[in-house]
């Protein structure tokens, strides 16, 4: 699973540990609501700041991503050529002989 599939799963999970907090919450009665209530404001907030992450980071790497994939895909073109060429003239051929 990658980083963000993994980063994205965690929110997600937050965000259900919050409404299972919030539906607990309407069951609970004075101080123990209020507690509750508290908490959650707090993993509402935590979640708010790292969903804001995120995305900082997928806007800041998207990018560099892209551009890295093209190198890579550029560069495996470049060794499956080498390696075509290299098996289609095999050892004895005069290009092989520096």
């Amino acid at each position: 699973m990658a980083i963000r599939d993994e980063a994205e799963q965690l929110i997600k999970d937050l965000r259900n540990k919050i409404d299972e907090l919030i539906e607990k919450a309407k069951d609970a009665s004075g101080e123990v609501r209020e507690e509750m209530e508290e908490t959650i404001e707090k993993l509402k907030i935590q979640r708010d700041k790292l969903e804001e992450k995120m995305d900082d980071f997928r806007v800041k790497n998207e990018p560099k991503i892209e551009e890295a994939k093209h190198h890579l895909k550029n560069a495996l073109d470049e060794i499956g050529k080498a390696f075509e060429k290299m098996f289609r003239k095999g050892p004895s051929a005069e290009e092989m002989k520096d």
